[in-house]
């Protein structure tokens, strides 16, 4: 109809602008070759290393496997593992006995040189505190580590630091540390090759160590602590063979705890062997074990001495010593009986002179001494001369009293 408007609806809305996205540029792909290269360059490094850490294995393994002595076995695998891990200096230290500390075993290295390691205790330095957690440490600069420092002198100073706890099943038992002078020296991956190595480093040292302790107790004796009769049979031929070698002489003395009878007898047997085992400690005190002496239970109440390089008077001198501290000496038996008195005799023989004698000749002779010393009195020195047979036995010996 004429005149009559045109409904709203018919009116067109303006259209609605679309926002533009601002277009980004197009991801260039890496051309296939160079992603190939690179993979190929991973894998080779990966394969390397791998192929490293088996030989390295392998060669700890066959070290462990043929190695007895705890030291020796502990110098090889450090040099084994230098030839992979670029360390300057290494330590090894074993956990005491009664598990307070560390006790150093082994340690090499320019930092050592002319050095001496004393006891590290629990949470004490970077090896305290690797046997407290049974973690490793690994620093790339440990000046900056305020727990590295180990002794109250010790200053602080650059340098790279890796450590593990050497483990069994139960507990930690030592440590295994290596350093640099360079911060920065060591990488993840030689923390992670030395980590991997630990149980195995751990089972070879306790299989030495076991084998060690084995060996030392079928040459020592129980009671004493002193070597026994068939290690003296091993010392005294290496000695007639060095004589014979050097003409250098060398004396032997024979030892016998007077009537250690009457000890058993009035003071039963217990007090006898607590007797014998305190003579021990007494003879390695009182004899030079640190250089030429050589102490042992030949027997019962016998002991003896391998005096090396050692004339016949410079072998009494030794022997009227030792005399005098047992005689000095507050054995149990002596402290809990005031009346009670004990002493040794000793007889001393010599290897000297261009005249060549057996063992038996020799431990003979010392045996005649110490019976002329027991038929004089007791308590005395006798050196063998020349010619001296067997004492005659005394009535109460012929009477077989005791």
């Amino acid at each position: 109809m004429p005149g009559k408007k045109k409904s709203s609806s018919n009116i067109r809305k303006p259209a609605k602008t679309k926002k533009k996205t601002p277009k980004t540029a197009p991801r260039k792909k890496k051309p296939a070759a160079s992603v190939k290269a690179a993979a190929k360059r991973d894998y080779k490094a990966l394969f390397h290393r791998k192929l490293t850490e088996n030989h390295l294995f392998y060669e700890v393994g066959r070290i462990i496997a043929s190695e007895t002595e705890p030291f020796d076995l502990i110098k090889k695998i450090v040099a084994v593992i230098n030839k992979e891990v670029p360390f300057e200096d290494a330590t090894v230290y074993t956990v005491k006995k009664d598990m307070t500390g560390l006790e150093p075993f082994y340690y090499g290295g320019p930092l050592f040189k002319n050095a001496t390691l004393d006891t590290i205790y629990y949470d004490i330095g970077a090896p305290g505190n690797i046997a407290a957690t049974g973690e490793a440490i690994f620093m790339q600069d440990a000046a900056l580590y305020e727990g590295f420092l180990q002794y109250p002198e010790e200053q602080r100073k650059p340098g790279s630091y890796v450590g593990i706890a050497l483990k069994n099943e139960s507990r930690v038992i030592g440590v295994m540390g290596f350093s640099h002078s360079d911060p920065g020296a060591f990488r993840v991956e030689d923390l992670d090759t030395i980590r991997t190595l630990s149980p195995l480093i751990s089972a070879g040292f306790e299989k030495a160590e076991l084998f060690r302790k084995t060996l030392e107790l079928s040459r020592v004796d129980e009671l004493t602590g002193l070597l026994n009769y068939r290690v003296l049979m091993e010392k005294l031929a290496e000695e007639v063979r060095r004589k014979i070698r050097t003409s250098r002489e060398f004396a032997f003395v024979m030892i016998d705890i007077d009537d250690f009878k009457r000890v058993n007898d009035r003071y039963g047997h217990l007090e006898g062997s607590r007797l014998i085992a305190q003579m021990g400690p007494l003879l390695r005190t009182a004899c030079r074990t640190d250089s030429t002496d050589i102490c042992f239970r030949y027997g019962g109440e016998e002991f003896s001495i391998l005096l090396t390089e050692t004339t016949m008077e410079e072998a009494r001198a030794v022997a009227e010593r030792l005399r005098q501290s047992v005689d000095e000496y507050p054995f149990t038996v002596k402290v809990n009986h005031p009346q009670e008195t004990i002493t040794i005799s000793l007889g001393v023989s010599s290897m000297a002179g261009d005249k060549q004698k057996s063992i038996t000749e020799l431990i003979n002779e010392a045996d005649i001494a110490l019976y002329h010393a027991k038929a004089a009195g007791k308590n005395r020195v006798i050196c063998y001369s020349e010619g001296c047979g067997m004492p005659a036995a005394s009535s109460a010996e012929r009477k077989g009293l005791p």
